[in-house]
């Protein structure tokens, strides 16, 4: 039968964006996680590419319900701060939130954190902004060598980026990059929008994959397990095949869920409480 520990289970704050930091994690923490993914953004935690707050007080709150920070998710998907602009100043004020964000990330006490390749736009020629994005991930990834830092890089809606949209791209990217300091994360719902499959991941990339963002969805959406169409228990089969035991960030992003985001937080835990070994909770 499937299973998964209860600890890989990760809780992403986007569905909060209208509560603040200590509703999050109390909501978090009630729902039975025991990890947590937080996002660089506002109002959860603010930062830019030349102050942040002061990563310490909110590890502090974390931890002081039981939880811990496994990764740190910088903003990526915004205008500000994307990793394959064009423009060379853009790129080099982008690069610079990321060096902060790698510190924030250490002094949270993870060691992961999650970016894509937005930065390009759509009508760009695929394979120059696909070129430029090798180049920039070459320099990332040494940035996060020198950090202690290992980037997930996960694959977007074709509505969001040029290029890493598919499998194809994201495991060709990691490949050409060859560093220990970027592996690929697996977008369940940025899968099923490219009518991708998790063996087709696993088949490809295996021990590559570093994290997963697992989430529901019809194929768009980001919902709570239930709400969308994707099967949950095969899914985590093809997980125990390959024996993948890294987190499952559970991204909850659609407005539905803005007024109550506790509740999707509960209803979304209990989604996987069979899967636990008996006794785990």
């Amino acid at each position: 039968m499937a299973h998964v520990r209860p600890e890989q289970l990760c809780a992403l704050g986007i569905h909060y964006v209208m509560y603040p930091l200590d509703y999050m994690l109390d909501g978090h923490a009630e729902a039975g996680y025991k990890a947590i993914e937080l996002v660089g953004e506002a109002p959860h935690f603010y930062m830019d590419e030349s102050w942040n707050q002061n990563p310490e007080e909110v590890r502090r709150k974390v931890e002081a319900r039981g939880m811990r920070v496994a990764l740190f998710t910088p903003e990526c998907s915004c205008m500000q701060w994307r990793n394959n602009y064009a423009d060379d100043g853009a790129h080099r004020r982008s690069m610079e939130y990321l060096k902060r964000a790698m510190d924030v990330c250490t002094r949270l006490g993870a060691s992961m954190m999650l970016t894509n390749a937005c930065g390009g736009t759509l009508d760009e020629d695929h394979d120059v902004a696909f070129d430029r994005a090798v180049r920039h991930f070459e320099q990332i990834a040494r940035y996060a060598r020198e950090a202690g830092v290992t980037m997930a890089l996960e694959s977007v809606r074709p509505q969001e980026s040029k290029v890493c949209i598919t499998l194809g791209d994201v495991a060709t990217l990691v490949e050409a990059v060859d560093s220990p300091s970027l592996g690929a994360a697996l977008d369940t719902v940025a899968m099923g929008v490219a009518g991708e499959t998790p063996r087709q991941w696993f088949d490809r990339l295996g021990e590559k994959i570093v994290h997963c963002h697992f989430s529901d969805g019809r194929p768009y959406g980001h919902l709570v397990w239930g709400d969308g169409v994707f099967p949950l228990e095969r899914y985590l089969d093809v997980l125990n095949e390959f024996g993948y035991e890294g987190m499952l960030g559970q991204e909850i992003t659609d407005g539905r869920y803005l007024e109550d985001p506790k509740a999707a937080d509960r209803r979304n835990f209990q989604a996987f409480e069979r899967y636990f070994a008996k006794g785990e909770v």
